[in-house]
Protein backbone atom coordinates (compact mmCIF):
# COMPACT_ATOMS: atom_id res chain seq x y z
CA UNK A 1 0.00 0.00 0.00
CA UNK A 2 1.26 3.07 -1.12
CA UNK A 3 1.96 5.88 1.61
CA UNK A 4 -0.04 8.50 -0.50
CA UNK A 5 -3.35 6.09 -0.16
CA UNK A 6 -3.43 7.34 2.98
CA UNK A 7 -6.56 10.57 3.97
CA UNK A 8 -3.92 13.08 5.13
CA UNK A 9 -1.57 12.39 2.11
CA UNK A 10 -4.11 12.74 -0.52
CA UNK A 11 -5.90 15.90 -2.36
CA UNK A 12 -8.75 17.28 0.31
CA UNK A 13 -11.94 15.95 -0.77
CA UNK A 14 -15.18 18.15 -0.78
CA UNK A 15 -15.81 18.03 2.97
CA UNK A 16 -18.77 15.52 4.10
CA UNK A 17 -22.40 18.49 5.62
CA UNK A 18 -25.07 16.51 7.52
CA UNK A 19 -28.45 17.22 6.08
CA UNK A 20 -30.01 20.70 8.20
CA UNK A 21 -32.29 19.48 10.57
CA UNK A 22 -32.61 22.15 12.98
CA UNK A 23 -35.49 24.16 11.11
CA UNK A 24 -37.34 20.64 10.38
CA UNK A 25 -37.46 20.00 14.17
CA UNK A 26 -38.73 22.69 15.23
CA UNK A 27 -41.34 23.09 12.63
CA UNK A 28 -41.87 19.34 13.48
CA UNK A 29 -42.48 19.87 17.10
CA UNK A 30 -45.10 23.44 17.35
CA UNK A 31 -47.09 20.89 15.13
CA UNK A 32 -47.11 18.21 17.11
CA UNK A 33 -47.52 20.15 20.22
CA UNK A 34 -50.19 21.84 18.63
CA UNK A 35 -51.86 18.89 17.53
CA UNK A 36 -51.41 17.54 21.54
CA UNK A 37 -53.21 20.82 22.27
CA UNK A 38 -56.25 20.29 20.18
CA UNK A 39 -56.57 16.30 21.84
CA UNK A 40 -56.49 17.66 25.19
CA UNK A 41 -58.72 20.63 24.55
CA UNK A 42 -61.56 19.41 22.41
CA UNK A 43 -61.31 15.25 23.17
CA UNK A 44 -60.64 15.34 26.50
CA UNK A 45 -62.30 18.78 27.48
CA UNK A 46 -58.71 19.70 29.26
CA UNK A 47 -56.69 22.94 29.60
CA UNK A 48 -53.29 20.60 30.74
CA UNK A 49 -51.35 22.44 27.80
CA UNK A 50 -51.62 25.61 28.46
CA UNK A 51 -52.02 25.04 32.30
CA UNK A 52 -48.68 23.95 32.32
CA UNK A 53 -46.36 24.81 29.26
CA UNK A 54 -48.05 28.37 28.78
CA UNK A 55 -46.36 31.89 29.94
CA UNK A 56 -47.86 34.15 32.43
CA UNK A 57 -47.05 35.55 35.57
CA UNK A 58 -48.89 33.75 37.98
CA UNK A 59 -46.78 30.17 36.70
CA UNK A 60 -43.37 32.53 36.88
CA UNK A 61 -43.77 33.71 40.39
CA UNK A 62 -45.06 30.08 40.95
CA UNK A 63 -41.40 28.69 39.61
CA UNK A 64 -42.68 27.37 37.05
CA UNK A 65 -38.99 29.23 34.55
CA UNK A 66 -39.51 26.54 31.94
CA UNK A 67 -42.46 28.44 30.63
CA UNK A 68 -39.95 31.07 29.36
CA UNK A 69 -39.22 28.33 26.84
CA UNK A 70 -42.25 26.00 26.24
CA UNK A 71 -44.49 29.08 25.54
CA UNK A 72 -43.16 29.10 22.38
CA UNK A 73 -44.09 25.58 20.93
CA UNK A 74 -47.74 26.30 21.57
CA UNK A 75 -50.22 27.82 19.82
CA UNK A 76 -53.65 29.55 19.83
CA UNK A 77 -56.39 26.95 19.02
CA UNK A 78 -59.19 29.13 18.63
CA UNK A 79 -62.06 26.48 16.96
CA UNK A 80 -59.27 24.16 16.66
CA UNK A 81 -58.07 26.46 13.58
CA UNK A 82 -54.15 26.94 13.11
CA UNK A 83 -53.70 30.12 11.94
CA UNK A 84 -51.64 31.31 15.07
CA UNK A 85 -49.29 28.09 13.89
CA UNK A 86 -49.62 28.86 9.59
CA UNK A 87 -48.00 32.14 10.41
CA UNK A 88 -45.59 31.47 12.62
CA UNK A 89 -44.86 28.62 10.58
CA UNK A 90 -44.40 30.13 7.09
CA UNK A 91 -42.50 32.92 8.28
CA UNK A 92 -39.84 30.27 9.90
CA UNK A 93 -39.35 28.18 7.30
CA UNK A 94 -39.82 31.51 4.52
CA UNK A 95 -36.87 32.88 6.46
CA UNK A 96 -35.25 30.33 8.30
CA UNK A 97 -33.72 28.22 5.42
CA UNK A 98 -31.21 30.60 4.63
CA UNK A 99 -30.22 31.34 8.40
CA UNK A 100 -29.97 27.46 8.79
CA UNK A 101 -27.51 27.45 5.20
CA UNK A 102 -25.32 30.15 6.40
CA UNK A 103 -24.92 29.60 10.41
CA UNK A 104 -25.81 25.74 10.09
CA UNK A 105 -28.40 23.64 12.17
CA UNK A 106 -27.12 23.83 15.54
CA UNK A 107 -26.69 27.17 15.24
CA UNK A 108 -30.18 27.56 14.20
CA UNK A 109 -31.45 26.23 17.05
CA UNK A 110 -29.33 27.88 19.78
CA UNK A 111 -30.30 31.22 18.32
CA UNK A 112 -34.01 30.43 17.66
CA UNK A 113 -34.37 29.20 21.62
CA UNK A 114 -32.37 32.64 23.29
CA UNK A 115 -34.62 34.39 20.95
CA UNK A 116 -37.73 33.16 22.84
CA UNK A 117 -36.08 33.05 26.30
CA UNK A 118 -35.53 36.65 26.18
CA UNK A 119 -39.03 37.83 24.49
CA UNK A 120 -40.35 35.92 27.56
CA UNK A 121 -38.40 37.45 29.99
CA UNK A 122 -38.64 41.09 28.60
CA UNK A 123 -42.65 40.43 28.23
CA UNK A 124 -42.70 38.89 31.62
CA UNK A 125 -40.70 42.43 33.29
CA UNK A 126 -43.01 44.80 31.60
CA UNK A 127 -46.04 43.14 32.22
CA UNK A 128 -44.81 42.57 36.16
CA UNK A 129 -44.86 46.39 36.13
CA UNK A 130 -47.92 46.84 34.62
CA UNK A 131 -49.70 43.95 36.54
CA UNK A 132 -52.03 42.97 33.64
CA UNK A 133 -52.94 38.63 33.89
CA UNK A 134 -52.58 37.41 30.39
CA UNK A 135 -51.43 34.28 29.37
CA UNK A 136 -48.70 34.15 26.07
CA UNK A 137 -48.24 31.38 23.67
CA UNK A 138 -46.43 31.57 19.95
CA UNK A 139 -43.41 30.89 18.59
CA UNK A 140 -43.34 34.66 16.92
CA UNK A 141 -40.47 35.72 19.51
CA UNK A 142 -38.12 33.21 18.00
CA UNK A 143 -39.22 34.53 14.60
CA UNK A 144 -38.64 37.82 14.63
CA UNK A 145 -35.54 36.94 15.77
CA UNK A 146 -35.11 35.04 13.16
CA UNK A 147 -36.24 37.81 10.81
CA UNK A 148 -34.12 40.51 12.76
CA UNK A 149 -30.67 37.69 11.24
CA UNK A 150 -32.33 37.58 8.12
CA UNK A 151 -32.45 41.77 8.00
CA UNK A 152 -28.85 41.62 8.98
CA UNK A 153 -27.47 39.39 6.34
CA UNK A 154 -29.15 41.55 3.65
CA UNK A 155 -28.72 44.78 5.52
CA UNK A 156 -27.69 47.12 2.17
CA UNK A 157 -28.85 44.42 -0.54
CA UNK A 158 -32.11 45.19 -2.41
CA UNK A 159 -34.37 42.33 -2.61
CA UNK A 160 -38.56 41.93 -3.09
CA UNK A 161 -40.35 39.74 -1.31
CA UNK A 162 -42.85 37.26 -2.64
CA UNK A 163 -46.40 39.59 -3.03
CA UNK A 164 -45.10 42.83 -2.38
CA UNK A 165 -43.32 44.24 -5.44
CA UNK A 166 -41.77 46.93 -3.76
CA UNK A 167 -37.47 47.15 -3.44
CA UNK A 168 -36.20 47.63 -0.30
CA UNK A 169 -32.90 47.09 1.95
CA UNK A 170 -32.88 44.23 4.88
CA UNK A 171 -32.01 47.48 6.91
CA UNK A 172 -35.38 48.92 5.69
CA UNK A 173 -37.49 45.87 6.52
CA UNK A 174 -36.43 45.66 10.19
CA UNK A 175 -36.95 49.41 10.94
CA UNK A 176 -40.29 48.95 9.53
CA UNK A 177 -40.93 45.80 11.38
CA UNK A 178 -39.16 47.35 14.70
CA UNK A 179 -41.45 50.61 14.07
CA UNK A 180 -44.61 48.46 14.10
CA UNK A 181 -43.72 46.31 17.28
CA UNK A 182 -42.73 49.51 18.76
CA UNK A 183 -45.93 51.10 17.99
CA UNK A 184 -48.02 48.77 18.93
CA UNK A 185 -46.29 48.12 22.04
CA UNK A 186 -46.42 51.56 23.48
CA UNK A 187 -49.98 52.50 22.09
CA UNK A 188 -51.64 48.99 21.97
CA UNK A 189 -50.16 46.66 24.37
CA UNK A 190 -48.69 48.32 27.31
CA UNK A 191 -52.40 50.65 28.36
CA UNK A 192 -54.49 48.12 27.24
CA UNK A 193 -56.12 49.25 24.55
CA UNK A 194 -55.42 46.43 22.05
CA UNK A 195 -58.23 44.34 20.28
CA UNK A 196 -56.16 41.22 20.43
CA UNK A 197 -53.67 39.77 22.46
CA UNK A 198 -50.76 39.97 20.33
CA UNK A 199 -47.53 39.97 22.70
CA UNK A 200 -45.70 42.93 21.07
CA UNK A 201 -43.41 43.11 23.97
CA UNK A 202 -42.02 39.50 23.10
CA UNK A 203 -41.47 39.96 19.82
CA UNK A 204 -39.17 42.70 20.36
CA UNK A 205 -37.28 40.71 23.34
CA UNK A 206 -37.00 37.98 20.59
CA UNK A 207 -34.80 40.85 18.27
CA UNK A 208 -33.23 41.59 22.00
CA UNK A 209 -32.12 38.11 21.70
CA UNK A 210 -30.89 38.29 18.38
CA UNK A 211 -28.87 41.14 18.86
CA UNK A 212 -27.29 39.72 21.58
CA UNK A 213 -26.27 36.51 19.79
CA UNK A 214 -25.44 38.10 16.68
CA UNK A 215 -22.81 40.26 18.45
CA UNK A 216 -21.39 38.13 21.74
CA UNK A 217 -22.01 34.66 20.30
CA UNK A 218 -22.37 34.32 16.57
CA UNK A 219 -18.66 33.42 16.41
CA UNK A 220 -17.88 30.72 19.45
CA UNK A 221 -19.20 27.71 19.56
CA UNK A 222 -22.19 26.41 20.45
CA UNK A 223 -23.61 24.84 23.44
CA UNK A 224 -24.43 21.37 21.84
CA UNK A 225 -20.75 20.93 20.25
CA UNK A 226 -19.54 22.18 23.90
CA UNK A 227 -21.79 19.12 25.51
CA UNK A 228 -20.86 16.76 22.73
CA UNK A 229 -16.86 17.32 22.91
CA UNK A 230 -17.93 16.64 27.02
CA UNK A 231 -19.63 13.64 26.25
CA UNK A 232 -16.35 12.02 24.02
CA UNK A 233 -13.88 10.03 25.30
CA UNK A 234 -10.21 11.33 25.83
CA UNK A 235 -8.36 9.38 23.17
CA UNK A 236 -4.79 8.08 24.18
CA UNK A 237 -1.85 8.08 21.58
CA UNK A 238 -0.87 4.67 20.96
CA UNK A 239 1.88 2.67 23.42
CA UNK A 240 4.46 3.44 20.61
CA UNK A 241 3.70 7.00 20.39
CA UNK A 242 4.17 7.51 23.94
CA UNK A 243 7.24 5.72 24.08
CA UNK A 244 8.55 7.84 21.23
CA UNK A 245 7.52 11.24 23.56
CA UNK A 246 9.65 10.03 25.86
CA UNK A 247 12.16 9.13 24.55
CA UNK A 248 12.29 12.42 23.00
CA UNK A 249 11.82 14.52 25.97
CA UNK A 250 15.22 12.57 27.28
CA UNK A 251 17.77 12.88 24.52
CA UNK A 252 16.08 15.53 22.52
CA UNK A 253 15.02 13.65 19.81
CA UNK A 254 18.30 12.73 19.29
CA UNK A 255 18.14 9.11 17.43
CA UNK A 256 17.68 7.29 15.08
CA UNK A 257 15.44 4.43 13.82
CA UNK A 258 17.15 1.65 11.85
CA UNK A 259 15.38 1.81 7.99
CA UNK A 260 18.00 -0.87 6.59
CA UNK A 261 15.25 -3.29 6.26
CA UNK A 262 11.55 -3.22 4.65
CA UNK A 263 9.87 -3.46 8.41
CA UNK A 264 11.99 -0.79 9.93
CA UNK A 265 11.60 1.61 7.01
CA UNK A 266 7.59 1.26 7.85
CA UNK A 267 7.57 1.46 11.31
CA UNK A 268 9.45 4.89 10.36
CA UNK A 269 7.23 5.54 7.56
CA UNK A 270 3.82 5.26 9.81
CA UNK A 271 6.04 7.16 12.64
CA UNK A 272 6.34 10.32 9.77
CA UNK A 273 2.87 9.97 8.99
CA UNK A 274 1.66 10.39 12.16
CA UNK A 275 3.51 13.29 12.96
CA UNK A 276 2.07 15.11 9.89
CA UNK A 277 -1.06 14.19 11.03
CA UNK A 278 -0.46 15.53 14.59
CA UNK A 279 1.52 18.52 13.68
CA UNK A 280 1.53 19.02 9.87
CA UNK A 281 4.35 18.39 7.16
CA UNK A 282 6.49 21.77 8.25
CA UNK A 283 7.09 19.88 11.30
CA UNK A 284 8.95 17.80 10.04
CA UNK A 285 13.11 17.33 10.18
CA UNK A 286 14.99 17.33 7.03
CA UNK A 287 15.71 13.67 7.97
CA UNK A 288 12.45 13.01 8.17
CA UNK A 289 11.45 14.42 4.61
CA UNK A 290 14.40 12.38 2.89
CA UNK A 291 13.03 8.68 5.06
CA UNK A 292 9.47 9.89 2.67
CA UNK A 293 11.34 10.79 -0.49
CA UNK A 294 13.14 7.29 -0.23
CA UNK A 295 9.86 5.57 1.25
CA UNK A 296 8.23 6.09 -2.18
CA UNK A 297 10.67 3.83 -3.96
CA UNK A 298 11.00 0.94 -1.07
CA UNK A 299 7.06 0.71 -0.24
Amino acid sequence: MSIYSRSYMRDSAPGFEAKPWALKGLLIAMVAVFLLQNITRFWLGSTFMEAHFALSLGRISDGWLHTLLTYGFLHATGSGLPWHLLLNGLLLYWFGREIEQRVGSERLLEFFLLCVLTGGIVWSCLHFLSGKAVTVVGASSGVFGVLYLFCRFHWHRTMELLFIPIRFTGKQLFLVLFGFQLFFLLFAELPGTATTSTAHSAHLGGVLGAFLYERYLMHRATLISFFRRQAQPEIQPPRWSRRSAAVKSRTGNAYRVNVSNRGGMRKEVDRILDKINKEGFGALSKEEKATLDKAKDLL
